[in-house]
Order: C-alpha cells, then structure tokens, then sequence
C-alpha cells in the first residue's frame, strides 16, 4: 500500500535522478567541447596564444655514454660518479 511518505519519497528519488543525469549530460558536453577546442589546434598555433611560448625550440637530445639515457645538450652531471657531464 502506498502511503504519503512513501509517495514522497518516491518522488524525491525520482527527481534527486533525473537532476543528477542532466548534471552529468552538461558535464559530458563541456568536456567534450573542451576536447574538440584543444583538437583543432596543432604545432605553433597551439601556443601561439601563450606567453613565453613564441620562442620555443625543441632541445637536442644526446645519449648518455655511461649509461644510455637521453638528456639534453649542455646538461649536468646527474649526481653518479662516473656520469661524464660537468657538475654544476
């Protein structure tokens, strides 16, 4: 038998659902969107907008004599006592 509690609650969870999926739906789209947005921007336009990015370069990359990692040109020693890179 259905009282009037019972009705209400039923009402409420009813309700406490199908704000929780519109929530959910507005969330999913704005992500999305936000994906989309960040797609269609590749290589200098990607950066074009940021400050202290127009003069980026990739770095050239060397391997480690000692022991095979790739580090930048010009780095540091990495703390070994065999590592060949000057301290800093």
């Amino acid at each position: 038998m259905l009282s009037f509690p019972k009705l209400l609650l039923l009402v409420a969870l009813v309700a406490i659902i199908w704000f929780g999926f519109r929530w959910f739906e507005r969330w999913e789209r704005e992500r999305r969107n936000q994906r989309q947005g960040m797609q269609g921007r590749v290589g200098r336009d990607r950066d074009a907008g940021m400050p202290g990015t127009s003069d980026r370069t990739p770095e050239e990359m060397t391997a480690c004599p000692i022991c095979g990692t790739y580090v930048a040109a010009g780095a540091r020693s990495c703390g070994r006592t065999n590592c060949p890179f000057p301290r800093s």
